[in-house]
This record gives structure tokens, sequence and C-alpha cells, in this order.
């Protein structure tokens, strides 16, 4: 850790998330890009949306470098005394009465069991319980597609388009593409 991920565009739903866990400001200190908005380009329309509007959570957000990002959530896990294993591979959930109360894990130390009151499956793609427990990962015909990506340097935003903002622009022939600057 940090290990490397796609850059991540967060929405300013995030930032009371961040307050609540006591690292909004941490994250704001490391410097990553502000996102004030989005501008979109689809079917041959164009609008902007800007994230400053009464009632939204907050008028910003930010483009993030994933692994950065990430480093300092467990970071910040330490500092609020979460026992962090890395380099371990979390292998099954414990379930008693129907209900989730430890997991069993494989690390550079050894085998263990860890109980917990809470627990959130961030095993991604691996799927530790909808995947290979409880089986009921389903996948919908629409989202069996490909994804491509890439980085550009040395490049300008577009003019007339909110600080930071991500675009989102639909293609002529089935597709679609964002840049996050």
């Amino acid at each position: 850790f940090p290990r490397y991920q796609i850059g991540e565009s967060l929405l300013p739903s995030l930032l009371p998330i961040l307050d609540v866990l006591g690292v909004r400001e941490r994250i704001e200190r490391h410097g990553f890009v502000r996102k004030e908005g989005a501008f979109y380009g689809w079917g041959g329309q164009e609008w902007q949306l800007g994230f400053d509007a009464q009632g939204r959570p907050a008028a910003y957000s930010f483009q993030v470098v994933r692994s950065q990002f990430d480093h300092l959530l467990l970071q910040h896990a330490r500092t609020q005394g979460v026992c962090v294993r890395e380099e371990t591979t979390a292998r099954s959930i414990v379930f008693e009465n129907g209900r989730a109360t430890a997991a069993s894990w494989t690390g550079a130390g050894g085998d263990g069991v860890t109980g917990f009151r809470h627990v959130i499956d961030a095993s991604g793609r691996a799927g530790v319980l909808a995947a290979r427990q409880l089986r009921t990962r389903r996948f919908h015909d629409v989202f069996r597609n490909v994804a491509t990506w890439g980085y550009w340097g040395g490049t300008n935003p577009l003019p007339g388009t909110p600080e930071g903002a991500i675009g989102v622009f639909s293609l002529p022939d089935h597709g679609w593409c964002w840049l996050i600057p």
C-alpha cells in the first residue's frame, strides 16, 4: 500500500462522509484537483452542472489519484485505532444465526479470524461475499461491455467549464467517453 488504481472522480456527497470520518481536512490539504461541476455533450446537446446549487451537500469535490487517496484513508484509519492488515487476503466471512460476525484471513504471519460488529465487503471484483459466499452477484447484459483508459499530459481545460470538471460525451456509434482532469 499504496497500490495503483485508476483515478477517481468523487461526488460532493462524499464530503459529509469525510467529515463524519474526521479525514476531510487531511484530504483537503493533500492538494487533489478541486472539482466544481461537470459538463456534458450528449446526443447533440450540451450542458453544465455546477455543484454550488442550493441544497447540494457541498459546492465542490475532488478528482483524486486513487493510490494517494486510498493511502490517506488507510493512514487515517490507523490513527483512529483500526487494526490494519496489509498483504492479507480475506478468505471468507463467518456467519452465526444469519449474521456476519467475523472474517477468516491469510497473511504473511499466518492465518487468523477477526470478529466484528459491522462488515463492508470492499473486495471489489473478487466479491468475497456476493460472488463467492452468498452467490448473489448478478450481471446485467447492458453492462457486458469493454472500457479502455489512458492518461494525457500537457492539455488545457475546455474554456467556459467549471474548475476541475469532469466531461462526459456520447460518441456517434454506441459509446461514450469521459475526461477527468
